[in-house]
């Protein structure tokens, strides 16, 4: 290249362009920060401060919140008990919304598929109250289903439906059942059809086909389903305060009567928190088992 001339623009060197959608999260962040973390420090820093004889918090520092949590029976016993009933409600919910995703992916698009639709999602635009208060009118002793098993002579008198932990996990799963559906839905109307013509054509019947292809394919929206439904399933308490009363050792229950009732926020906050990170414990150990079973699936 002769002497002052400019370097090509091939060998200039290429210029990134700028980034600009850096701006749109900043509103994001922001909101997230002074609404989430911010009381969540909040939360932290009350949980770590012992309270005197009237319940008020101390000035001083200390881990005797959480060693209440994790030494009362009235506590701990709490944390065991909504982590067997979220790993139940989430075991539900995926075994209930696996039909009904599957018969949604495979319907053609009209008018029936549409209805189907609608029955699926109309439950996430009625409140969680009245769903919770729909299952208090059946179960109830003057409800339907009582009304129905002492007029048939099954019983003799109204059964305490009402207040019984099967109430509660019938409910919790009811409410939360569609939000197992829709990834369920999306995972296993992504399946390529000719996967499953293929599998047939090689001699392969619906049982088979279902556990080599279909059910392979679908992991990613069972995972998807389990660590959506897993999350609200441990910290839900209205519907179980609603259907169960304030009585049931759920964690959640257990807070709420720590505020509203005894007026202790440090083990109120202390026991929230150990709620949220066995609930972010639980849900990395679920995502990695996920990936385990995929890879294994998939060889």
């Amino acid at each position: 290249m002769a002497a002052g001339h400019a370097p090509s623009p091939a060998a200039a060197p290429a210029r990134r362009p700028p980034r600009r959608g850096a701006g749109f999260v900043l509103p994001a962040v922001a909101f997230l920060a002074a609404f989430f973390v911010v009381p969540l420090a909040r939360v932290l820093s009350l949980s770590l401060h012992p309270v005197d004889a009237n319940g008020n918090p101390l000035p001083e520092y200390s881990l005797v919140q959480y060693q209440r949590v994790f030494t009362e029976a009235f506590f701990s016993d709490a944390l065991v008990r909504s982590l067997l009933t979220a790993l139940l409600v989430t075991a539900l919910c995926v075994l209930l919304g696996y039909p009904a995703a599957y018969a949604l992916a495979k319907a053609r698009p009209g008018v029936l598929r549409t209805l189907m639709f609608v029955v699926v999602l109309s439950p996430l635009l009625t409140s969680v109250v009245v769903r919770s208060y729909g299952w208090v009118v059946l179960l109830s002793a003057n409800g339907v289903v009582n009304r129905f098993l002492t007029g048939t002579g099954l019983l003799e008198r109204p059964a305490p439906l009402l207040t019984s932990y099967a109430a509660v996990a019938i409910s919790v799963t009811h409410v939360l059942l569609p939000f197992a559906i829709i990834p369920l839905t999306t995972a296993l109307g992504g399946i390529d059809p000719n996967l499953r013509r293929a599998s047939h054509s090689l001699g392969a019947g619906a049982v088979r086909t279902f556990g080599r292809v279909t059910l392979p394919l679908s992991v990613p929206g069972i995972a998807t389903a389990a660590m959506i439904v897993f999350p609200l399933a441990m910290g839900i308490y209205i519907t179980p305060l609603l259907v169960g009363g304030a009585n049931q050792p759920l964690a959640g229950l257990r807070v709420y009567s720590q505020i509203t009732s005894v007026y202790d926020y440090p083990v109120a906050a202390a026991l929230s928190l150990t709620l949220l990170v066995l609930t972010l414990v639980c849900v990395a150990a679920m995502g990695a088992g996920f990936r385990f079973w995929e890879r294994k699936l998939h060889g």
